[in-house]
């Protein structure tokens, strides 16, 4: 910040850029007197505040609506609070981009990008020479739903100014920069060259103020200016106005980059994936309990929520990069927002099924999505009616059911569960329990699908049959695990957890025979396999076929995973002849080049070959078919295209339209001119095209020209036949080599027919125009049909559709065989890894890095199969189904106004459209506003999500919808937009934010009054919240927000016995609209008076104050360290209840010059290691010491890795340390009836007055 990197007042012509909120506000309110020369550095630009998130989010691990809220509440701290206006995406270091992201960013009210890693691998094109790029760095970036940003790519990354920072003089700054100048003007669209001078952890750039002022006063042309990103887009723009061009548009998936970053700390992303379907079940329906009920609706903590996810979205957190502690650290900031996540859903949807059933014996089972559906659900019910349960349907009928855990686990077939809505059923005690039953063989089935298990190659798939067809390769087996060597780094490259990493050797779990136990039961059947890979892991594999279910249900155990540099891997062999891969991400679904996995039976070694092209999927990844290309009998399918204009000038105009609707296809596309470098080399692109498409014949196209060359004459022919017919023409022209002969490890697909090239030509630019909107209009159904007589030489292809559908595994690689490849797990040493900065280092209990993953580890997965591409297979829908379970809800007070089945909403076509998110309307705590929410204003997030355009409705059997008004991703009204009775028109792969009005009916209005039950905490755990909370490395602020708070300057101060210590104590408000009244208290240490000790405040909107305390130090005072506490308090009633905590900083005065401050708390003793059965309980204890002469607040969590949340807690606990004396903390361990055996591991952290102690790790075993 400003005074750590140089005041920007001492260097007038500098210019600054600042960013991230978790910086920026701890920043902001601890020096609140640089408000002011802040906002006049912004108003004179000197300074600007980039992003528009909330942190530099690494968008393609996450779900969509972590993205979109990382810009509300980016945008609502640095727009509201901060008084700046951001309109850069500024996602410099992020290792990959989600394809919906610059659509995001443009709906959010963004107006361009900038970033260093995307089209050409991690660091870029520069080292081999920035002219193998095949497009200029300045371009439009665009989503699959059709919005863009102007963008500029850092060819030399964002690094670029090392070389100018480094010189040892003035002049060899200016050579380096004009060298770098030299070559970054050879891709600039414009006479506009960006240079970012800064780099990670460095103070401002030495020498690039005096280069503005040198260079200027010699030179006329080039200019070297300081200047922030808004003045180079601003030029960029007036220059290609000036021109009359357009940036080139882009679709391009910018990925794979980093392709560690999918699997390190796998448990993280697990665990963030649970809490984001967590916090989005909580929204939906804590508005339409806040609206029956007259609840209050839980807008503070689920802020919390999406902050603590926007926070572990940084680039360095969800990615698994992190060190040792630092990942610690983040697992309770995704813990923190998967509870209130859960409360606030689970209290919800309490109080609804009371308002829906009529009596304690009444189950509800809810449907969190808006599509019709039917599914297994399981009732928790403990205690046990009776170890028999029988279930009953709304009309009185039974259903079947699976009574397990002598009648804590009730499971059925939960059929027609509506839209958003609920059913009823009954439970009653019975004294049969129907549960597993074991049976011989090891084959099961259901209506859908016959599956078989070897047990002498490892219990692997030998067999699975769906509609008469073997979905497993000849010889092959499936759901095979494969346990692969890595390197601890990689040889070159360093950066150990940002890449995967084999060497060579790769064990599989077939090699070895595995045990085998059939089931049946009455709701279908399962195989359970058990084996090992040596000695490096044991395993458990469970599949089940459900009757009625058309799913193939799996999960994978690993336990005792001892090994070191490994990468575990799930494979999948079901070849779909011609097929390709296909994944979808945030909000769409696009298609992906094969993997490059192996060299034989072992792995490709990364050390040779690094561009593996594993990616990240969001809910599920597959083979099928994005586009086809149809040409008589033969079909090719299309996955990833270059778009070979015959100039990138001309691109704009000619071909935007078409590589929008490719990409609503799902097809992404990079578009170059023909005199470029071709698209399709692993040394510098991140991923390869498997097609063309030429726009121009020879005449007008030069790549067009090379082509038909190196074709056979029979397609000049054809383009020629079709010209003279027409005066247009759509020509296949077949690749050189069949995709498989070419797409190898380090493929080079550059040469004119190493790939297919479907060549668009017109006798003239009008004609030429129209054959591209043809081909525009054509993709709509996702097939381009092309009609010659020239041989397109297709190879075999079958409609179908096979995919492996996650819970937060996002990993995944298809090979050219059509090997389905997951990354479940892996364990690097590399750094950071073991990496601890407040000592002394904690390990995992048997001593290894947390980063090495020893522990039991849950992977659920399933399979699924249809005829078809994945659009007519239903994939995404089936895909939201098994990500967002059937919830079963005992009611609180069960009342039995509602019908036993019913719908709070439906959206239609619930096939292709999704409710993304459903929330009250606006989001005030983001932008520091102490306005409430209504329930009854709602935002909805409406999602298309088969790329074609589409008529929506919308409606509530309880009431109405109505008023739908379009609005931006922040949630204004759009200016031009007019509100809609019950429908809105979405085009394909469109995120459309509509407000509207839900109105329930007057008898509906409080059919259960519950006014005063909190659907979650409006408070933290431990309480006063500590002012500093970065420093006990809690992640953001605290709930609420923290819109005022007091500090005290310094934070340490020494002194003697009788002397006077001046404190200076400031406070700020970073509400923007309320102005805040209150008191900060002035707790001292008995005997030490202070002046004054209160202080009242009144605070207007975003204003500060600050006064001196004076303290006199008692005379007789013994030596040691004394906790002085400023305890802030608002006191206006009119603000949220959050906003009402009493937040405190603390000064440690030390007296006497050899007290130690080091030790102002500490580990006295605990915890000691757990061992129960499920069911059982026991208690994670630590107890904590104080040599403080005053009491201190302290906050403590618990930590432990996820699938361990359920059963130890509570998550945080908050005490009161006495003075010189300790604390005992104790966390409960209570593993539930119904969990499965394994080892965890638990541990203690204690926050106080900024000092951190970390227990020791502990094992938690459960038999």
């Amino acid at each position: 910040m400003c005074n750590e990197g140089g005041n920007p007042a001492r260097f007038p012509p500098s210019l600054h850029i600042r960013r991230r909120v978790d910086y920026l506000k701890p920043y902001w309110d601890t020096h609140p007197q640089d408000r002011a020369d802040l906002r006049r550095f912004l108003a004179d630009g000197r300074i600007e505040v980039m992003g528009g998130t909330y942190n530099e989010p690494n968008t393609n691990l996450t779900s969509p609506e972590t993205t979109i809220r990382n810009l509300v509440h980016g945008i609502g701290f640095q727009r509201d609070v901060l008084g700046a206006e951001p309109a850069t995406a500024w996602q410099l270091d992020v290792f990959g981009h989600d394809p919906q992201f610059p659509g995001l960013a443009a709906d959010a009210g963004l107006t361009s990008s900038s970033w260093a890693r995307g089209p050409h691998h991690q660091w870029g094109p520069a080292q081999g020479g920035v002219d193998r790029m095949q497009f200029c760095s300045e371009f439009e970036w665009i989503a699959p739903s059709g919005r863009g940003l102007l963008t500029h790519y850092m060819p030399a990354h964002y690094s670029a100014g090392w070389s100018m920072d480094s010189s040892t003089s003035l002049a060899d700054a200016e050579a380096a920069t004009y060298a770098l100048f030299d070559q970054l003007k050879k891709v600039a669209l414009t006479r506009n060259v960006l240079l970012p001078v800064g780099t990670d952890y460095t103070p401002p750039n030495k020498w690039v103020t005096a280069i503005h002022r040198d260079w200027g006063a010699r030179y006329t042309w080039p200019r070297f200016v300081c200047a922030l990103p808004k003045e180079f887009f601003a030029a960029v723009r007036a220059e290609l106005a000036k021109r009359g061009w357009v940036p080139s548009p882009q679709t391009r998936d910018m990925n794979p980059i980093y392709t560690g970053k999918d699997v390190s700390y796998i448990d993280t992303k697990q665990a963030n994936r649970a809490a984001e379907n967590a916090v989005l079940e909580a929204e939906r329906f804590a508005v339409f309990a806040a609206l029956l009920t007259g609840a209050e609706y839980p807008q503070a903590a689920l802020a919390k929520a999406w902050v603590q996810l926007a926070y572990g979205a940084h680039h360095d957190a969800i990615t698994g990069s992190e060190s040792d502690q630092v990942y610690l650290d983040l697992l309770t900031g995704w813990r923190d927002a998967w509870e209130l996540g859960r409360a606030a859903r689970d209290n919800s949807l309490r109080l609804l099924s009371g308002a829906v059933a009529a009596s304690h014996d009444r189950v509800v089972v809810w449907n969190p999505l808006t599509q019709r559906r039917t599914d297994i659900v399981t009732a928790r019910v403990d205690p046990p009616l009776q170890a028999g349960v029988r279930v009953f349907d709304p009309d009185g009928a039974e259903v079947a059911a699976l009574v397990e855990h002598d009648g804590r686990s009730v499971t059925w077939l939960a059929c027609d569960v509506p839209s958003l809505g609920w059913r009823v059923y009954r439970l009653v005690p019975a004294d049969e329990a129907p549960g597993w039953e074991l049976v011989p063989g090891t084959d099961i089935a259901n209506e859908h699908y016959r599956l078989a298990v070897d047990p002498e190659r490892g219990g692997a798939l030998s067999s699975l049959v769906q509609d008469g067809r073997q979905l497993i390769a000849a010889g092959r087996v499936a759901n095979e695990l494969a346990l692969y060597e890595e390197y601890p780094s990689h040889p070159t490259q360093g950066e150990g957890p940002w890449h995967l990493l084999p060497t060579g050797p790769v064990v599989c779990s077939s090699a070895c025979p595995a045990q085998v136990q059939a089931y049946r039961g009455p709701l279908g059947q399962r195989l359970v396999v058990r084996g090992r890979i040596g000695t490096l892991l044991r395993y458990t594999q469970t599949l089940t076929l459900w009757d009625g279910v058309d799913r193939v249900d799996c999960r994978t155990s690993i336990d005792e995973f001892t090994g070191e540099d490994r990468l575990l891997r799930l494979r999948w062999p079901c070849p779909v002849p011609g097929a390709m891969p296909i994944s979808e991400v945030g909000d769409a679904v696009v298609g992906r080049g094969f993997a490059l996995l192996h060299e034989g039976p072992e792995s490709v070694d990364t050390a040779q070959h690094p561009w593996t092209l594993d990616n990240p999927a969001y809910g599920w990844f597959g083979l099928s078919s994005a586009v086809r290309v149809r040409a008589g009998d033969g079909v090719r399918a299309v996955s990833v295209a270059e778009v070979v204009s015959p100039t990138e000038t001309v691109s704009g105009p000619m071909a935007r339209d078409l590589m929008v609707a490719l990409v609503r296809a799902g097809v992404t596309a990079t578009c170059s001119g023909a005199d470029k470098p071709r698209y399709g080399h692993l040394d510098v692109d991140s991923n390869l095209p498997d097609a063309r498409i030429a726009l121009g014949g020879p005449d007008r196209n030069t790549f067009t020209k090379a082509v038909l060359a190196e074709a056979a004459p029979a397609y000049t022919a054809e383009l020629q036949r079709q010209l003279a017919k027409t005066g247009t023409a759509r020509v296949w022209v077949p690749a050189a080599n069949p995709l498989a002969r070419a797409w190898l490890p380090g493929a080079d697909l550059r040469a004119p027919c190493a790939l297919p090239v479907l060549v668009i030509d017109g006798r003239d630019e009008k004609h030429l125009r129209a054959a591209v909107a043809s081909l525009a209009d054509d993709l709509a159904d996702a097939e381009i049909v092309v009609h010659q007589r020239a041989a397109p030489q297709m190879e075999p292809f079958e409609d179908r559709t096979v995919a492996l559908l996650n819970r937060g595994v996002p990993s995944f690689a298809v090979d050219s065989e059509g090997t389905l490849h997951t990354a479940l797990m892996r364990s690097c040493t590399g750094w950071p890894s073991g990496v601890w900065i407040d000592q002394p280092r904690r390990t995992a209990p048997d001593g290894s890095n947390f980063q090495l993953q020893h522990w039991t580890h849950h992977f659920d997965y399933a399979l699924v199969c249809g005829g078809g591409d994945w659009r007519r297979a239903g994939i995404p829908a089936r895909s939201a189904q098994f990500s967002h379970p059937l919830l079963a809800v005992a009611p609180r007070r069960p009342q039995g106004e509602l019908p036993a089945v019913g719908s709070l909403l439906h959206v239609e076509p619930a096939d292709s459209v999704q409710l993304g998110a459903l929330k009250a309307a606006g989001n005030p705590l983001a932008a520091g506003s102490a306005r409430p929410v209504q329930p009854a204003a709602v935002a909805l997030r409406l999602v298309q999500t088969t790329g074609a355009d589409t008529p929506v409705t919308i409606g509530c059997e309880l009431g109405k919808v109505g008023a739908l008004r379009p609005a931006d991703l922040l949630e204004t009204p759009l200016a031009m937009a007019r509100a809609r009775k019950s429908s809105i028109d979405l085009h394909g792969y469109q995120v459309a934010t509509v407000l509207a009005r839900l109105d329930v009916a007057a008898d509906m209005a409080n059919v259960l009054a519950a006014d005063d039950v909190a659907l979650a905490p409006h408070a933290e755990t431990a309480q006063p919240q500590y002012a500093r909370y970065w420093l006990h490395n809690r992640g953001p602020a605290p709930l609420g927000g923290l819109p005022a708070v007091a500090h005290l300057h310094p934070r340490r101060v020494r002194g003697q016995p009788g002397d006077d210590v001046v404190l200076r104590l400031t406070a700020a408000s970073d509400c923007t609209d309320s102005v805040l009244g209150g008191v900060v208290d002035v707790v001292c240490p008995l005997g030490w008076p202070a002046t004054p000790a209160r202080l009242p405040f009144t605070l207007g909107a975003g204003a500060h104050l600050q006064a001196d305390i004076a303290l006199s130090i008692p005379a007789g005072a013994p030596p040691g360290p004394y906790p002085v506490r400023a305890q802030l308090r608002v006191v206006d009633t009119a603000v949220p209840a959050a906003w009402r905590q009493v937040v405190e900083d603390v000064c440690v005065v030390t007296v006497g010059a050899d007290s130690d401050l080091e030790e102002l708390v500490y580990l006295v003793d605990g915890p000691a290691d757990i061992e129960l059965a499920a069911g059982d309980r026991a208690r994670l204890a630590v107890t904590i010491g104080s040599r403080a002469h005053a009491e201190l607040a302290l906050d403590a969590h618990s930590i432990s890795p996820w699938g361990t949340w359920e059963w130890i807690g509570p998550p945080a606990l908050g005490a009161v340390l006495p003075a010189r004396g300790m604390a005992k903390l104790a966390f409960d361990v209570t593993p539930p009836a119904w969990l499965e055996p394994g080892q965890w591991w638990a541990l203690v952290r204690v926050g106080c007055a900024g000092q951190l102690v970390y227990s020791p790790a502990v094992k938690v075993s459960v038999t």
